[in-house]
C-alpha cells in the first residue's frame, strides 16, 4: 500500500514537471479555488465568463487535458466542425485554437449560457464561430426546455415555473447543405435518443462523431440502438464512462442524475 502511495505521489510530481497540459490543469484548479463560482477566469490569455467553476474544471480537463475532440482529417479544405451543446464555448474555442483553417457551428439554447458563449467568443472571427441560440432537434419548433444555469439545461415535457421555450433547428435539414463534416460533437442531455436515428441518412458525411450518451435510471436502454446507427454508417468506435464507480454492479449512484453516463468516441473506417 504504502508503495503504490509513492508510485502515485511521484509519478504526479513527474507529470508536473514534463507535461505542460498537466501544469495548466493544476494551476488552472489553483485559481478556481480561490475565484468566486460566477465570474470570469483566464484561459489563453482570454477572460472566460463562467458559470460553474467545477463544471469548468471538468470541462477543462476534458477539453485541454484528455484531448477529447483531437481529430484527423483527410480533407485539404476548410474544416468544418459542429459543436451541438456549445456552453460556454470552452470547446469551441479549443477547436478554433486547434484548427485555425476551421468553421465552427455552435449551437447553444439556453439564452443565459448563450450570452456568456457569445462574449467568449468575440476574440475570434466571427466567418470563423458561427453561433446559434437555437437546440438541434427533429424538427422546427419551439420547445420546452429546464436551464440549470451550467452545463446540465435540457429538452423536457414537463412545463413548469422553471421552464422556458426555446427555438429548435431540424439538424438533418442542417446537415444537408454540407459535403464534409470534420467533427461533430453532440452533448445534449438526453436527446441524443431521438437525434442520433433522426440524422442517420447524413452520418455517411460525418468523418469524426462524439457523443455523450446520458440514460435516466427507469428509462429503457438506448445506446445499442445508437450503437447500431453508429455501425450502419461506417463508424468505429471507442466507449468510456464519464465516472468510474466503487462496486458498479451493485452501486445505486446517480452520474449527474443519470444512470449511465458515457462518452462515445467515433470515426470512420480508414
Amino acid at each position: 500500500m504504502l508503495r503504490g502511495f509513492f508510485l502515485f505521489f511521484f509519478s504526479g510530481i513527474a507529470k508536473f514537471i514534463i507535461h505542460k497540459r498537466y501544469r495548466s490543469l493544476f494551476f488552472l484548479g489553483m485559481r478556481l479555488l480561490i475565484s468566486g463560482n460566477n465570474g470570469r477566469i483566464k484561459i489563453d490569455g482570454i477572460k472566460f465568463y463562467i458559470n460553474d467553476k467545477l463544471g469548468l474544471f471538468w470541462q477543462y480537463y476534458e477539453i485541454f487535458y484528455r484531448e477529447y475532440y483531437r481529430f484527423e482529417s483527410s480533407s485539404d479544405k476548410q474544416k468544418i466542425i459542429v459543436d451541438c451543446g456549445a456552453n460556454i464555448g470552452l470547446s469551441a474555442h479549443w477547436f478554433l485554437r486547434e484548427y485555425s483553417d476551421a468553421k465552427v457551428y455552435c449551437f447553444e439554447p439556453d439564452p443565459l449560457v448563450f450570452a456568456k458563449l457569445s462574449n467568449n467568443l468575440k476574440v475570434h472571427s466571427s466567418n470563423r464561430a458561427q453561433l446559434l441560440n437555437e437546440a438541434v432537434y427533429t424538427k422546427e419548433a419551439m420547445l420546452s426546455f429546464q436551464p440549470d444555469g451550467k452545463d446540465g439545461g435540457m429538452l423536457t415535457d414537463e412545463v413548469n415555473g422553471n421552464s422556458i421555450q426555446v427555438k429548435a433547428i431540424d439538424f438533418n435539414s442542417f446537415l444537408s447543405t454540407f459535403e464534409k463534416v470534420d467533427m461533430l460533437k453532440i452533448d445534449i442531455e438526453g436527446a441524443e435518443k431521438e437525434l442520433i436515428p433522426h440524422i442517420s441518412s447524413q452520418l455517411y458525411k460525418v468523418e469524426n462523431l462524439f457523443i455523450e450518451y446520458h440514460q435516466r435510471e427507469n428509462e429503457e436502454a438506448f445506446l445499442s440502438s445508437i450503437l447500431n446507427v453508429l455501425e450502419q454508417a461506417n463508424f468505429v468506435y471507442r466507449l468510456e464512462s464519464v465516472v468510474k464507480l466503487q462496486n458498479p454492479i451493485s452501486s445505486k449512484k446517480m452520474i449527474n442524475g443519470y444512470y449511465l453516463q458515457a462518452n462515445i468516441f467515433a470515426t470512420k473506417k480508414r
